[in-house]
């Protein structure tokens, strides 16, 4: 378990620079495909992370990435393969949030608003800065500017309401809306989200490439001895009956070499004399080798009649003991 953590750490620490590049490009992919500069639709936003998917696990599983994972204990292509459909199995997919939309008026509606605070700016200050102030000409220069702000920034906040763009189409045609989001909020969420997914992935495909390489190890001790003994069996079936017995002894040194437990001393079929019966006193924690034949108790006398299969120290096969009975 230490062992499996500190390989984590150690990954998270080669692979820093990666991350960071892979979450540039991931963020440059999206935005690419999902057209946040013009309009896009509903749908565009799955394609955009579809897209983003598809080049995140292309590149975990580059050979760069899982050399640098695994320190180079993984690399050849088949075992990566298994690997990344182990990956589609249990790791989550990459979800990023949709942006949130606002609508916003046409600039022809903008502007016709404007245009009409201008007027109306100048209608209303022109007479009140005559009357208070005897001032005119300063009612006539202030009064279009701040009529049109004002009427702008009435028409952009109320156009949030369906009833007041209802009416302000009846009446000036204003209620034209154009749909709209906010890259700049959108784009820290979409980094914030692949970051997130990256710094969650990575101990994840460690794990992946740390039971790999593990089981590789283990499994290639077998398939060596497979190698072996599969060339003699095939030579033992083309030999003839005069050079059965040493094939088969050399079948047996074979076995053993390859950690075969259990084929110590001369084969009985080499020798003339029928060896004494392997008798042994049973125990309850011999069963992890041995199948009893019928009720046996511990302590009991137990004659062995079939070897267990022994291979690198574990127990591929049980082997088969029975009782032996007292003849009075």
């Amino acid at each position: 378990m230490i062992d499996l953590k500190e390989k984590i750490l150690e990954a998270c620490a080669r692979t820093e620079k990666l991350r960071r590049d892979l979450l540039d490009k991931a963020t440059k992919e999206y935005f690419a495909t999902s057209g946040l500069s013009g309009s896009p639709a509903a749908g565009d936003f799955d394609i955009a992370q579809t897209r983003t998917r598809s080049l995140l696990k292309r590149k975990l599983f580059s050979s760069t990435w899982i050399s640098a994972i695994s320190d180079g204990s993984v690399t050849d292509d088949r075992s990566i393969a298994a690997m990344a459909l182990t990956f589609d199995s249990i790791a989550s997919p990459l979800q990023i949030p949709k942006p949130s939309a606002y609508t916003e008026p046409k600039e022809f509606s903008v502007a016709l608003s404007a245009l009409a605070g201008a007027v109306v700016g100048m209608v209303v200050l022109t007479p009140l800065f005559r009357i208070g102030f005897d001032m005119r000409d300063v009612g006539l220069v202030l009064g279009g500017p701040l009529g049109a702000f004002c009427m702008v920034l009435i028409v952009r906040r109320l156009s949030r309401s369906r009833f007041f763009l209802k009416l302000l189409w009846r009446i000036f045609g204003v209620a034209e809306r154009l749909p709209g989001y906010e890259r700049r909020s959108h784009e820290e969420v979409v980094r914030m989200s692949i970051e997130q997914w990256l710094n969650l992935i990575t101990p994840l495909l460690v794990v992946l490439c740390f039971y790999k390489s593990w089981s590789t190890d283990a499994s290639t001790d077998e398939e060596i001895a497979f190698r072996r003994l599969g060339k003699l069996i095939y030579a033992m079936h083309s030999a003839s009956s005069e050079s059965l017995p040493v094939m088969a002894d050399e079948l047996i040194q074979e076995a053993r070499n390859c950690g075969f437990e259990g084929l110590e001393g001369s084969p009985e079929f080499l020798s003339s004399v029928v060896g004494p019966q392997s008798v042994i006193f049973w125990t309850n924690d011999l069963q992890n080798k041995y199948e009893p034949f019928g009720h046996i108790a511990e302590g009991d006398q137990v004659k062995i009649e079939r070897q267990p299969v022994i291979f690198d120290g574990k127990v591929m096969e049980r082997g088969l003991v029975r009782k032996l009975r007292d003849k009075t």
